[in-house]
């Protein structure tokens, strides 16, 4: 009896003595895999003694261990490469790497009558640019004096001009007054290529006489030209010239600056040439010279000065904006429905109204088309794109 007692404890003594302390690391936990060991002295029966204990022992602290570094690291990670941390530069967080993900963040839903209110830009210049032609065909059917054609777009470039002038007066007028400098003169830091410090004039009465000296300038240029311009395609067949003019006058619409900022600035110049290209190319095959300068110079006037005007006042008064857009919607649908069908007053007045009603549907079918698109938008911002930078205009 105390032989198997003592059998026992000894054989107690030695599994205890083979299990590892779980709070004490072992050499083995500096590496993700365990080194190669010498092997052990087995039993008779081929298991050390405490070899199943030992084993579920170390896998415990194993995945212990697993769970306190995944823990650890979702609980400390940074993604900031100046900030020390215990995880390689090229270290992705699998599982909190989609967390920031976002689907259009800067979506702004598109309203129906926004829309439309936008519309009127591309309406106007359609309208223009069916205006131009109109005068063109009854220039060239003799049912329009060209001379009348040319003065009244004179006319009204002249007005246009002095209420832009006045339009600038005002806005010089309240940027003196926010930076203290003296009536007529422009603020400070604001240095017009028109404005000669020797002259007694002053700024405005010089931007003025610029203005004068580049209109009688294109004046006199185009009646120079005229003679020149009316045999430029005397060679060429009409079914080319129509076939060109139609080119240059889409290439006109579809290059137009719609959404261009305020200020005396021309129009995108793909845009511009083309229009005084095709307008060129139609002068030509007009009878007189006198035909050839009055449709070359009111060409200048709608596809050169017009926009500049017509972005001007969209930006000054809204209700003026939508008056000049209702005028040019009349004007070219009655003359559009004039010139298909060779009526008259009649005609004219059935053009606008029915040319009315389709412009407005079309307005409308078009807004309602862009909205429908916008689901379709799919911009996906996320961890992985580069910082924006936000940049201050000026330091306070």
């Amino acid at each position: 009896m105390s032989s198997t007692l003592s059998t026992l404890t000894a054989a107690q003594n030695l599994a205890s003595a083979s299990i590892p302390d779980p709070d004490r690391l072992a050499p083995e936990d500096a590496y993700y895999k365990s080194p190669p060991r010498r092997p052990r002295q087995r039993s008779p029966l081929g298991l050390a003694p405490g070899d199943g204990i030992a084993l579920s022992a170390r896998k415990r602290r194993e995945k212990e261990r697993g769970r306190s570094t995944n823990g650890r690291r979702k609980a400390n990670y940074k993604k900031l490469l100046w900030f020390k941390q215990p995880f390689p530069d090229n270290y992705t967080d699998e599982e909190t790497f989609l967390d920031h993900l976002q689907r259009n963040p800067r979506l702004q839903p598109y309203e129906f009558w926004s829309l439309m209110a936008d519309s009127t830009v591309i309406v106007q210049h359609i309208a223009s640019v069916a205006i131009f032609c109109c005068c063109f065909v009854a220039i060239a059917q003799d049912r329009v004096p060209p001379v009348s054609v040319v003065s009244w777009a004179s006319l009204c470039t002249v007005l246009g001009w002095a209420l832009w002038d006045y339009w600038m007066g005002q806005e010089e007028a309240e940027a003196a007054k926010a930076t203290s400098s003296p009536p007529g003169f422009p603020p400070s830091g604001y240095n017009p290529p028109y404005v000669d410090s020797t002259s007694s004039l002053s700024p405005r009465n010089q931007q003025r006489l610029a203005t004068a000296k580049s209109g009688l300038l294109i004046y006199a240029a185009v009646l120079g030209l005229s003679p020149i311009l009316k045999s430029l395609t005397r060679s060429t067949t009409p079914d080319s010239i129509w076939a060109i003019s139609t080119w240059l006058l889409c290439m006109n619409v579809a290059f137009f600056d719609y959404g261009g900022g305020t200020g005396a600035h021309l129009p995108a110049s793909i845009s511009t040439n083309s229009a005084l290209m095709a307008s060129t190319v139609l002068a030509s095959r007009l009878p007189s010279t006198t035909h050839v300068f009055s449709l070359t110079l009111f060409s200048i006037e709608v596809f050169g000065l017009f926009p500049i005007f017509r972005r001007q006042l969209r930006s000054i008064s809204w209700h003026g904006h939508l008056a000049l857009t209702i005028v040019l919607v009349i004007s070219a649908c009655g003359g559009v429905f004039v010139t298909l069908t060779g009526g008259g007053r009649a005609a004219c007045i059935a053009g606008v109204i029915l040319g009315g009603i389709l412009t407005f549907f079309a307005m409308g079918i078009c807004s309602w088309w862009l909205i429908g698109l916008q689901k379709y938008k799919n911009e996906i911002h996320g961890p992985w794109d580069p910082a924006r930078p936000v940049i201050r205009r000026r330091w306070d």
